[in-house]
């Protein structure tokens, strides 16, 4: 260790004390002047001594003692990216260059900082996996400058950073103000890059942002090879997540550029992604950085009006719209929630929605704008097509597909109760419940529907014998009010007592609820023979409610699996009058709601679904059964009786487009289609169909770029009609998580607006770019994809120097400076050590000593 101390000195803290020595001087005078003889002069000799120390200790003699203290805390980057050779140079440059001490503070950081000594830093580097504390997978610059600026024995000079300038977290730049409140001056120094690093990187994926319309481009990836020898590989190249080339490279050290022809099929919004894998995995071990994915928006961003039932009921259909890049508006159509106004849309989807929600004026309106060139799409549920009532109006006139009334043929229904009346049902008023709901299902009979209540407990009972309702109504209500509970529960006999009686009944739709909430007594066995042979052999359909947690759950809903029927389980006793409702309307065998499971069959070739034409789609659970007109196209469509009815149908309409669409968007009858991730491909073609090209675009060129933790966006307007260009735009921004930003772009130029948006997760970020000021003019659907390989922490060729020069000139220090011109100055640490208890212990010696000496010389 280097020698701490500097020579001492011996100084006076109160020099003017020392004329009290006058004071000793005179005793020792009149002492010596007096004595009677030669040895008696030792006494005032003694005497004017101990005054004599007693003056100097009243001038308080000072040993002052200065040592170097320590150099200001050095900040020394321990991440993953710094390889072993870096920490070999860094722990030089600390101690046989910068001449710090071990004892010297230092700053050691990754994603964490941890304070320690340069001592501490040699021993970390010098170990296989340095700093581990310190969280090495990332790089936090930010946060080691904020300790830095926090440590007091830091301000007012210099300090030392060492690092790459890599930060994968926070941003530097952000601690500038700290280290200027500070006063401190950051001299940077960074390691040399890695000369040879077993990685390969791929850098850029060059693609046009926007296009006006589809053509060919040349999507060009950027490859650099860190290893000093030739590295083997494939780039594989996808749309939409689908392979579409695939090029065997061998990648020489350096950076290398390919370029792969391809050629945009559709309007909307499509990713593109490149891959590379290297053949010797040994070559490549960070594989953070081998792929980066990017987006093209082909043609302006359209807009969408979807007219639905309810919000929830369009979600599936919100979601596809925006992925494609569309700009969806969904509207609920009830009373006064639709102005009607059809302006500025390029393409109206009716989603499940009754005529009695549109005006007449709205409903003219409609088919005068698919007449005018606009395109129209009619999605199917329980309110659309025959069933909401759009027979013979002019919406039927302009769609591709003839509607069917909601009674297409008049069948004679039978609908039997069977209500559980043990003696567990008269808790809670379940049984009262029960009675309540079997007398509002009524209210959906007609006169000419057969009805029948069977209570049982341990034996059936027929409440009201099956009849039709014409016959039972005047009494119904007494006879239900009749039932009470008492007895066990016993469900089979009950169960034949419906089949019996279902049998004769003559009925060409069956349907029969059994309502419980215990167990049913019997096997399994035996309601599945029953239950099967109602539902197979004589059309019937059986559904089943629970109430409570007591009900045999795993019973009924294999009861009503194999009765076709639907299974409900309720805590709520209030809930049987609307359940009762809803499963009857489900089951209640309209002939133009066809609900049965059927496999949808696709046309080929077909010009609405191209690609998909003549594949097999997974089962609909239901549709609307409608008729093509004669000159209209089938696209998909069901088998049904022999006969072929549309699930998807299309025409062209005066100067516009039409489709129907049969069956939901909801996914009650395409749930399978959403789980099978055969809803989007085919509503993606839907769209593409129906979404007409705009007769000109604006040019409008794109950049889309990622610096330092923002997207920035730039758009230039080559349009030569200065009425056209908007001065400002806003972005809508649909970040990673599904959350949502505004920004604008303003205009730095003419013709060219610029912004950016903060994009510090990885992730894909949408944009929907619209005119502000309610101005019409419509731009490309654009997105952005920032790669996960920005947060990773990788060694790289060189530093990142342009980053580190703006962190050193804005603190007044220097990026890599000579070692001569640092002043690695140590503050002088003075100490002073009073000398008085040394003075006033010899005063006492030699105060004992004098009369000693005057004892014995009496």
């Amino acid at each position: 260790m280097l020698p701490d101390f500097i020579p001492h000195d011996l100084i006076l803290a109160h020099r003017e004390a020392l004329y009290l020595l006058a004071v000793p001087a005179v005793v020792l005078v009149w002492g010596l002047l007096f004595s009677p003889e030669m040895r008696g002069i030792w006494a005032p000799v003694m005497r004017a001594l101990v005054l004599a120390l007693f003056v100097f200790a009243l001038a308080n003699p000072q040993q002052v003692m200065r040592s170097e203290g320590a150099a200001r805390p050095a900040v020394v980057d321990a991440s993953a990216s710094i390889t072993p050779a870096m920490r070999t140079w860094t722990a030089a440059l600390l101690r046989d260059q910068l001449k710090l001490r071990g004892s010297d503070p230092a700053l050691t950081f990754g994603s964490k900082t941890l304070p320690g000594t340069i001592e501490s830093v040699e021993k970390d580097f010098d170990s296989e996996r340095p700093c581990t504390a310190c969280a090495p997978s990332a790089t936090d610059i930010e946060t080691a400058l904020f300790h830095l600026a926090a440590d007091p024995d830091a301000h007012g000079g210099p300090a030392v950073l060492v690092t790459d300038g890599w930060e994968n977290r926070g941003d530097m730049g952000r601690a500038i103000s700290s280290l200027l409140s500070a006063q401190i001056r950051l001299d940077i120094f960074t390691p040399p890059g890695a000369k040879s690093i077993p990685n390969v990187a791929m850098t850029a994926l060059t693609l046009p942002p926007a296009l006006a319309k589809a053509a060919p481009f040349a999507l060009g990836v950027t490859m650099l090879n860190l290893n000093d020898a030739d590295v083997p590989g494939t780039i594989t190249v996808y749309r939409d997540d689908a392979q579409i080339d695939q090029r065997r490279v061998t990648l020489k050290p350096g950076e290398q550029r390919f370029d792969f022809p391809v050629r945009t099929e559709e309007a909307g919004l499509a990713s593109y992604s490149a891959s590379f894998k290297a053949d010797d995995p040994a070559l490549d071990v960070y594989l953070e950085d081998d792929s980066l994915k990017g987006w093209v928006g082909v043609g302006a961003q359209r807009k969408m009006l979807i007219l639905t039932d309810n919000s929830r009921d369009a979600q599936y259909l919100d979601t596809v719209v925006r992925r494609m890049g569309l700009d969806p508006t969904v509207v609920p159509v009830t009373a006064g929630q639709w102005s009607g106004n059809l302006a500025g849309y390029d393409a109206i989807l009716i989603n499940n929605v009754p005529r009695e929600r549109l005006a007449p004026a709205a409903q003219s309106a409609l088919a005068a704008y698919v007449e005018r060139g606009g395109s129209l799409a009619m999605i199917g549920g329980d309110s659309s097509f025959g069933l909401g009532g759009y027979e013979s109006s002019p919406l039927e006139k302009v769609l591709p597909v003839i509607m069917k009334p909601p009674q297409h043929r008049e069948r004679q229904r039978a609908l039997v109760l069977i209500i559980d009346k043990s003696g567990s049902m008269g808790r809670d008023n379940k049984l009262n419940y029960a009675k309540a709901a079997a007398v509002t299902v009524t209210r959906s009979l007609k006169d000419s529907d057969l009805v029948s209540v069977i209570g049982f407990d341990s034996q059936p009972f027929v409440v009201v014998p099956l009849e039709p309702f014409s016959q039972a109504k005047p009494y119904f209500d007494k006879m239900v009010g009749q039932l009470a509970a008492h007895g066990q529960t016993f469900l089979i006999p009950a169960l034949r007592q419906a089949e019996h009686d279902l049998a004769s009944s003559g009925a060409q739709i069956m349907h029969v609820v059994i309502l419980t909430d215990g167990e049913t007594g019997g096997t399994p066995d035996m309601y599945y023979d029953l239950v099967s042979r109602m539902h197979h052999e004589m059309g019937a359909t059986i559904s089943t409610i629970a109430i409570g947690r007591e009900a045999n759950v795993a019973l009924l809903q294999a009861i009503a699996r194999y009765g076709g029927g639907a299974y409900y389980q309720t805590d709520s006793p209030q809930n049987l009058p609307e359940l009762f409702v809803e499963d009857f309307q489900a089951h209640g065998g309209e002939a133009t709601m066809v609900e049965k499971s059927f496999a949808p069959h696709t046309t080929a070739p077909d010009q609405v679904l191209k690609d998909l034409a003549g594949r097999q789609l997974p089962p609909i659970l239901g549709y609307d059964s409608t008729d093509l007109k004669p000159s209209a196209d089938m696209s998909v469509y069901v088998d049904r009786n022999g006969a072929k009815e549309p699930i998807v149908a299309s025409w062209r309409y005066g100067a516009g487009k039409a489709l129907a669409v049969t069956t939901d968007a909801s996914g009650r009858w395409s749930g399978q289609w959403v789980r099978s991730n055969v809803f989007q491909p085919v509503w993606d073609r839907l769209l593409v169909w129906l979404t007409p090209e705009a007769p000109s675009e604006p040019k409008i060129d794109v950049a889309l770029g990622y610096i330092g933790g923002r997207i920035k966006i730039k758009l230039t307007d080559y349009g030569t009609a200065s009425a056209g260009i908007v001065h400002v735009v806003n972005a809508i921004v649909t970040r990673p998580d599904g959350s949502k930003i505004e920004t604008t772009l303003s205009e730095d130029v003419p013709g060219e607006l610029s912004g950016s948006v903060e994009a510090a997760e990885p992730g894909n970020y949408y944009f929907q770019v619209h005119a502000a000021f309610g101005r019409e003019q419509k731009f490309p659907p654009l997105a952005y994809t920032v790669s996960p390989a920005v947060n990773a922490e990788v060694p790289r060729p060189e530093p990142n120097f342009g980053l580190l020069e703006q962190l050193a000139s804005a603190t007044g220090g220097r990026l890599n400076p000579a070692i001569s011109e640092i002043t690695n100055a140590r503050p002088v640490i003075e100490r002073r050590e009073s000398l008085n208890r040394f003075l006033i212990v010899a005063a006492m010696l030699l105060l004992i000593g004098e009369a000693l000496v005057r004892r014995l010389t009496a």
